[in-house]
């Protein structure tokens, strides 16, 4: 009897250790089978549908590929559809949004006003953001609009070309992941754009 107390104590450790590592390791594995699924999820853009302008390819000076672009005339209005494809068996959620440089006080001769059908707020934001909360199910896609109109009171020089990633926030479990989508067109500089006098 005299061994009782010890072995009560000891087993009540081993107990808690185990309670302990269970309570670290339960949401490790959940934040990495959310991980996985958030990293398998895909992007990419389409063609540009214009009105205002006529889209057009251009060569990349570095890696020789084409790319879309739209040239920044007055008064242009575009949409870009992105296609959102979910690759993992697990159902995703399409969080934030976010278009660079692209928003109200973004500065170039192009704004994006909307992403996903909603409206992008008219703060003094440079960058056009929205929260889309889309539920994605394992081998769904869902497409992404982006409404892109001409700034008047914008500079972009004629022939420069802007660059802009969007990021669009994939959420799984504990998980979450910007997904870059990096060919969207680019935005090149006309004499419509310019502020150069």
């Amino acid at each position: 009897m005299i061994d009782a107390p010890p072995r009560r104590s000891r087993l009540m450790r081993a107990l808690l250790v185990c309670g302990l590592v269970a309570a670290l390791l339960v949401p490790g594995v959940v934040w990495w089978v959310g991980h996985q699924a958030t990293v398998e999820a895909s992007a990419s853009t389409g063609v540009p549908h214009c009105e205002g302008t006529e889209p057009r390819t251009v060569t990349d000076s570095l890696t020789e590929f084409e790319r879309a672009a739209i040239p920044l005339r007055a008064g242009f209005s575009c949409t870009v559809a992105i296609r959102v494809v979910n690759h993992s068996d697990r159902v995703v959620t399409l969080g934030d949004v976010t278009v660079p440089v692209s928003g109200p006080q973004g500065g170039g001769s192009f704004q994006v006003t909307h992403l996903g059908g909603v409206v992008v707020p008219t703060d003094d934001a440079v960058d056009a953001a929205v929260e889309l909360d889309w539920s994605l199910d394992p081998g769904a896609e869902e497409l992404v609009e982006v409404r892109v109109v001409f700034r008047g009171g914008g500079c972009t020089s004629p022939d420069t070309s802007i660059d802009v990633d969007p990021d669009i926030e994939v959420r799984s479990l504990l998980a979450s992941h910007d997904l870059t989508v990096a060919d969207l067109p680019l935005f090149v500089g006309t004499a419509d754009s310019s502020c150069d006098v």
